[in-house]
């Protein structure tokens, strides 16, 4: 389906700030958006550096979310190389790079104007990053979350659709620690965020285990 090319104020979009077709803008329609070589792309790029099929962005779950479909040069969201096949959630002002060739901006309008009534039609988990509050099925996490619960949640939130490693946890909750976190305080770490959520649904497991590798966040589907 053809992507409408006029600048939107209330419509998702990107903005072409560098490279190939610079200082066009596309508006999203439909919640999906492709970009490649491939005629057929929502975004065509000739470019023999751009795969015909390059990358995607589309909305789930009430987020955005950027895919590199297994490009030969790559995607980039800001300054890192994304996973191939791994959705990685986009928000407002994030920079989109496909390979060398072009660079686009993400706008997302709607976040900004409706942040509020778009959090009360969220299905599961969501997090209130000014406040630093969970809600669950709209209900606050009451008392809330320590500090370090809470950023913790928010890597893994972050990271949704992939596995946070064992690694990156320890550095979320102990970033001074020198030699190592035994991956048993990491279990224990995991085991009090599980049973805080649990206090509102005790009925669905937002954090699974990745046997040998690290966590992963399950958002509720239904």
């Amino acid at each position: 389906m053809p992507i409408q090319r006029e600048p939107s104020y209330i419509t998702p979009n990107i903005e072409v700030i560098h490279g190939l077709r610079d200082g066009e803008r596309f508006v999203i329609r439909d919640q999906h958006l492709v970009i490649g070589r491939d005629e057929s792309a929502d975004i065509q790029l000739e470019s023999p550096y751009v795969s015909r099929n390059h990358a995607e962005i589309i909305k789930e779950g009430g987020y955005w979310f950027l895919i590199d479909q297994y490009s030969k040069n790559g995607v980039f969201k800001n300054l890192s190389r994304i996973q191939p096949g791994k959705k990685v959630r986009i928000r407002e002002g994030d920079h989109i790079r496909i390979g060398s060739v072009s660079i686009f901006t993400f706008h997302d309008p709607e976040a900004t104007i409706h942040e509020s009534e778009f959090h009360i039609k969220s299905l599961g988990l969501w997090l209130d990053l000014a406040n630093h509050q969970v809600y669950i099925y709209n209900q606050r996490l009451e008392p809330p979350l320590s500090q370090q619960q809470f950023k913790l949640l928010h890597a893994l939130i972050e990271n949704e659709g992939g596995v946070l490693t064992n690694e990156k946890i320890a550095g979320v909750l102990w970033p001074q620690a020198a030699g190592g976190v035994a991956v048993a305080a990491i279990d224990n770490a995991i085991s009090r965020l599980r049973s805080r959520l649990a206090e509102i649904d005790p009925e669905h497991d937002y954090i699974r285990t990745v046997r040998g590798v690290g966590k992963r966040f399950i958002q509720r589907s239904s």
